[in-house]
């Protein structure tokens, strides 16, 4: 891996400035709020100082109790104001305030995660870099804001403390400012060191997570009785946790060093040592009791303060090299783009000389990894997933791609969708290559229902709508479950389309079979007006009769529709006007049953094979 470029000043003042420009714009009420309270503190913290070593060095000169009684009544009455502030700004506004930043900043990563290309999500680097982006957007949003609160607080304090500091002795003043030259050095280099260490301990703390995730999520909970996959998992758990032990003993001897032996040590030693020194003042007679209590006071006050400003202000290059990973995941733009807007009504699609590797669709930022890329490698496409493909799909054909497992149905589906663009080759809607038009325009064209559908935790009628219920919904929904046979398990949900799917929140919700969940998917489709249809695997998860009425409903609700059935089970090809047949990423067979069958080659081979479940 490249080495990070050494960070300039400049750069480190413009992330940040970008930072605290986001905050301003999403929640103008935090930045204001921020500034108000570190003033507030500020003022705080100068009364205190300047009210301590006046009192402390008026009990040398003799102090009336009057006029002390004065100066401790209006700086409690000060103190009281400006705590009950605090107390309500940090109590009940800034809870408010960060949560409304957290939704703004998530709401922005998942509309820029939802634009990137498919192709990012077959690199386990894409997600070290999202998870990254997610955790660290808006916590480190807060901190940077939170942090030039603190700097206010100390840049207003430090004019009472230090202008004190500087009229009991200069030598005191130099002793401090040495020490918090020593501190900026040691933090900087710490900076660094954490930086590092969180880089190299994420991709470790997301295995953790996904374990974790497995063994709370009910998706997993039956196979995790049955298979010895728990046996596997653990093991992984706790290989991944020494792991973890092993670069945060790594990184802890770093910090140790750093702060423990160099700082802290170097901080108690100056500390003391301007103690010795007033000490010696005292005792020559060039300092009373009550200015060296006062002074002693002002002392340890400004130390703290110093140590805290260097600390906050050292801070800022780490966050800085934080922002810069989030800004490049902004910045980073998709490759899949296009220009027209207005799709013309469907016509044909074309496919032609049409060739696709998953190696070639990894974009430069997110290289493709074989050995990681889980997804493709269970739909088994390799390298040349798809090879020189030509099809023709026409306007209110029924199409049935057909093959063995791995043999690149899917991935010819995403082309279509274009999730992924073509290796070579290209394809045509209406003549024009579908590059042409915006993809999410396109897309809208395309009702797909894939092979690994998912129900969301919400109502049956958001399931199906893919948007919130309104009134007047009913008709659409009904009809989209009818279409889908999904009858006569709504006739038996107390709450009908209103029922909650699942019940991750709900006690009362309905969670379906596997069957059930798929005509719900399948409704989805149903539910709008799209010209094409895409059916993966449409009745994978459903008994040989539920298959049969699903397809009759589906030839009834798509009549006038193209239709494109994926599937390595052969009980929907008869229906077909259509069949193409793959193997291992080529097209090797195309024509209608009785044609196909005729041919006797692979799709008679494999139709004779499972004729037994499709005898009339």
């Amino acid at each position: 891996m490249a080495k990070r470029p050494r960070q300039k000043l400049s750069r480190i003042i413009r992330n940040n400035v970008i930072m605290i420009g986001k905050i301003a714009r999403y929640t103008p009420l935090y930045f204001v709020f921020m500034i108000i309270e570190g003033i507030v503190w500020g003022l705080i913290n100068s009364a205190v100082a300047i009210f301590n070593y006046n009192l402390l060095n008026a009990v040398d000169t003799g102090l009336e109790f009057s006029y002390a009684a004065k100066i401790i009544g209006g700086m409690a009455l000060f103190y009281a104001l400006a705590y009950g502030f605090d107390k309500l700004y940090w109590c009940v506004i800034n809870p408010l305030l960060r949560q409304k930043l957290h939704l703004r900043m998530h709401e922005e990563l998942f509309v820029k995660s939802r634009s990137l290309d498919l192709s990012c999500f077959d690199d386990p680097e894409f997600y070290n870099d999202f998870v990254w982006a997610m955790n660290e957007s808006d916590t480190r949003a807060i901190e940077v804001i939170e942090d030039t609160g603190k700097l206010i607080n100390r840049i207003v304090s430090s004019f009472a403390t230090f202008g004190i500091l500087f009229t009991v002795d200069t030598v005191i003043a130099l002793i401090l400012f040495t020490s918090s030259v020593i501190t900026v050095v040691a933090n900087l280099i710490g900076n660094k060191v954490s930086f590092k260490h969180s880089k190299e301990s994420n991709p470790l703390w997301r295995k953790k997570s996904y374990i974790n995730r497995v063994y709370h999520l009910a998706d997993h909970a039956k196979e995790l009785r049955i298979r010895h996959a728990d046996e596997l998992l653990m093991k992984e758990y706790d290989d991944n946790t020494e792991e973890i032990i092993k670069v945060d003993r790594k990184y802890g001897k770093k910090y140790f060093l750093l702060y423990g032996l160099s700082w802290n040590t170097l901080g108690d030693i100056s500390f003391y040592a301007i103690i010795l020194y007033m000490i010696y003042l005292l005792a020559s007679g060039d300092m009373l009791v009550g200015e060296l209590a006062a002074s002693v006071s002002v002392v340890w006050s400004a130390r703290w303060m110093l140590t805290d400003f260097t600390e906050r202000l050292t801070k800022y290059p780490k966050h800085s090299l934080y922002i810069e990973k989030y800004l490049e995941f902004m910045r980073f733009e998709p490759r899949i783009k296009g220009g027209i807007t207005e799709i013309p009504e469907f016509e044909s699609l074309e496919l032609r000389n049409v060739s696709f590797s998953y190696e070639f669709s990894a974009h430069p930022k997110y290289q493709f990894h074989e050995a990681d890329h889980v997804v493709a490698k269970a739909d088994g496409e390799g390298k040349d997933a798809l090879r020189d493909v030509n099809m023709t799909i026409r306007k209110g054909e029924k199409i049935a791609i057909v093959g063995y497992n791995g043999a690149g149905k899917t991935t010819l589906i995403k082309l279509i969708m274009r999730f992924y663009d073509v290796s070579e080759g290209e394809i045509l809607y209406n003549g024009v290559n579908i590059k042409e038009y915006d993809p999410e325009a396109y897309r809208e064209r395309i009702g797909t229902v894939f092979q690994d559908y998912k129900i969301f935790a919400t109502s049956l009628a958001e399931n199906v709508l893919g948007r919130e219920y309104s009134e007047g919904d009913d008709e659409q929904v009904l009809s989209a479950l009818s279409a889908a046979d999904f009858d006569e398990k709504l006739s038996r949900l107390e709450g009908g389309i209103q029922t909650h799917m699942t019940r991750e929140f709900d006690d009362k919700g309905a969670n379906l079979s596997g069957g059930e969940s798929q005509k719900v998917a399948i409704a989805r489709v149903f539910a709008r007006e799209y010209p094409i249809v895409v059916m993966d695997e449409p009745s994978s998860a459903l008994d040989p009769m539920a298959e049969y009425n699903l397809n009759q409903s589906i030839l009834h609700k798509t009549e006038d529709k193209t239709v494109i059935f994926i599937s390595h089970r052969l009980s929907t090809t008869r229906i077909a006007d259509k069949i193409y047949m793959f193997d291992t990423g080529r097209l090797i067979e195309e024509g209608s049953h009785e044609e196909l069958l005729l041919a006797d080659g692979k799709y008679a081979e494999m139709f004779r094979l499972q004729s037994q479940n499709y005898r009339s």
